[in-house]
């Protein structure tokens, strides 16, 4: 049974948050390297600390989420995320910033994949796909959104006034305890039981695919839309908060465009097509984004950046999110999020690394090459990709 509207609105708001992290604050990282007297290397690290908990996290979260059920868990994490970003603002040293940015990220390393799992939990087929694009939409919403509101907050009140936006979780938590559905009533089963009943699902080929794929393809997107593009648009060009923020934010109009037509995609092509697709779509963005300039050439490659992102993504949130039954799906969904905060911490990582040796071109030529051989790989395991997909055309609800 579908949700009301009402219900998915909080849904697509706390898949939307899993944006609050980082895209808030990406403008303002050289305001805060200035502020505490770091380097553009070191200060990548900012938005690393807030999803290493992710690495443990998103597992411990699945795994209760499955025991206690959905709102039970969320409630808490957003109100953990929300207060500590109030608790940042108050940071008098870069120790106190990122201890609570780790906290920030215990919080926030269920966002993603539990408002996958309430979609999964309540469509199926072709119709999970469109839902999952909507959700992917409403956070593409927020990265129009939040980057150039970030810059204009840095631009303002300095660095620490990006950070008063996370405070909207709190808001959220209140909303998401009176409006998702109830939690279902189960007998709760030891936990080394409910881990042995997952076992299967966690095993089957089709995750390893997902668990070594997603990992790199947010490794790119972090490493890239997140982290590089900030740092290459004040190198090369000197841009100002306010216009670092509003560039970044054009990668969400070819992704809402594209995130709003994917159930139609889904509908007529394989994930693994829309895929391929994706990545090619990233090669050409990276180079052009390299090979830019001036702004305003920089413009073209952004929006494709968006567009890209939305094509590889969707298509495997929403075979995470099938790939289980109910009452493990959380367990399976969470083993992706743990995947893909492999990406999002090791993204900030490589650039450090890159940076250490070369410019931010360097990060954007190594991107490039990175999505090249994800296109190879993809390729060559297609079939496992789009075997026995329940969301595919006639097959809907199978």
């Amino acid at each position: 049974m579908g949700l009301r509207r009402s219900q998915l609105v909080v849904v697509w708001l706390i898949g939307a948050a899993v944006i609050l992290p980082n895209a808030t604050i990406a403008p303002a990282i050289p305001d805060i390297a200035d502020a505490f007297g770091i380097s553009d290397q070191t200060s990548v690290f900012i938005l690393m600390t807030a999803h290493a908990p992710g690495l443990f996290m998103a597992s411990v979260i699945g795994v209760a989420a499955d025991r206690y059920g959905r709102r039970r868990i969320i409630v808490p994490c957003l109100l953990l995320f929300g207060v500590s970003g109030l608790v940042i603002m108050t940071s008098s040293n870069l120790a106190m910033l990122l201890t609570f940015r780790f906290i920030q990220g215990l919080g926030s390393s269920g966002f993603l994949s539990l408002a996958l799992v309430i979609i999964g939990d309540h469509y199926e087929g072709v119709e999970r796909t469109r839902i999952i694009g909507q959700n992917a939409l409403s956070m593409n919403l927020s990265v129009a959104i939040l980057p150039a509101a970030g810059g204009l907050l840095t631009e303002v009140f300095g660095w620490r006034g990006p950070f008063a936006l996370h405070a909207a979780t709190i808001v959220l938590a209140v909303w998401a305890a009176a409006l998702l559905p109830a939690d279902r009533r189960r007998a709760v089963e030891p936990l080394r039981r409910q881990l042995q009943a997952a076992r299967p699902h966690l095993m089957k080929p089709e995750v390893g695919v997902l668990l070594l794929v997603g990992p790199f393809t947010f490794l790119i997107f972090f490493a890239i839309g997140i982290t590089t593009m900030p740092i290459h648009l004040e190198n090369e060009f000197g841009s100002p908060p306010w216009v670092r923020g509003l560039i970044q934010s054009l990668t969400a109009v070819s992704a809402g465009l594209m995130a709003l037509n994917m159930g139609r995609m889904a509908a007529r092509y394989t994930p693994s097509m829309i895929v391929r697709a994706g990545y090619v779509g990233f090669v050409i963005c990276l180079v052009g984004m390299a090979a830019s300039p001036s702004l305003a050439v920089i413009i073209a490659p952004v929006l494709l950046l968006g567009a890209a992102d939305q094509m590889v993504i969707v298509p495997l949130q929403s075979r995470a999110a099938s790939l289980a039954p109910e009452q493990h799906r959380a367990v399976t969904v969470a083993a992706w999020g743990t995947a893909i905060r492999v990406g999002q911490v090791s993204g900030p990582a490589l650039v450090a690394g890159l940076l250490a040796v070369g410019d931010t071109r360097l990060v954007l030529w190594t991107g490039a090459a990175l999505s090249a051989v994800l296109f190879i790989l993809v390729t060559a395991v297609r079939t496992l990709i789009d075997r026995d997909l329940p969301f595919q055309g006639n097959q809907e609800g199978s």
